[in-house]
């Protein structure tokens, strides 16, 4: 399992089994595309990580 956290707050923004999927998320919410694709803003409110937990078993 992997999180997407901030850096700054340890706030999680984001859960998924793998890490592909988090920097889609990423890509996905965290920039603004023009409709050409050329003029990308991203907006993050804080730095972010990635970061490796173990699933708990139940």
């Amino acid at each position: 399992m992997y999180v997407v956290a901030g850096l700054n707050t340890g706030t999680e923004y984001y859960r998924a089994k793998y890490q592909s999927r988090c920097i889609r998320w990423i890509n996905e919410n965290m920039a603004n595309h023009n409709t050409r694709g050329d003029n990308i803003k991203v907006d993050i409110p804080e730095p972010l990580i990635i970061k490796h937990i173990k699933e708990k078993k139940s």
